[in-house]
């Protein structure tokens, strides 16, 4: 399983191959979660965030994902001196990427 580091700070976003993974800030937590919607793989970072009812609506098809499903199938992640430290999935050798995106599934404006 790869393991990478990062400054959450340069980086909210990351590509693993063809899989993508973004921060987002749920119950005064940070979660790296996987980006794509379950229903048809839509783009969760640009998602709606409803703050009320802990949801993120995919901006694809309207689908409402709960922050507890996001939550429950998180990457690990831990904090050393305010760099994150992932493990990701289990897939063939590939390479990563980190970006610096706008996020709008967000529950915080820090992380942005």
């Amino acid at each position: 399983m790869p393991v990478v580091k990062f400054d959450p700070h340069l980086s909210n976003f990351l590509m693993h191959g063809d899989r993508r993974f973004f921060l987002t800030s749920l119950d005064n937590s940070i979660f790296l979660v996987a980006d794509n919607c379950p229903h048809r793989g839509g783009p969760l970072h640009l998602g709606y965030f409803n703050c009320q009812k802990n949801t993120i609506t995919c901006p694809w098809h309207g689908l409402v994902v709960s922050t507890n499903r996001l939550q429950q199938n998180a990457m690990p992640l831990v904090w050393r001196n305010d760099i994150a430290i992932a493990v990701l999935p289990q897939t063939k050798p590939q390479s990563i990427a980190f970006q610096h995106r706008h996020l709008l599934a967000t529950s915080e404006v820090g992380i942005k």
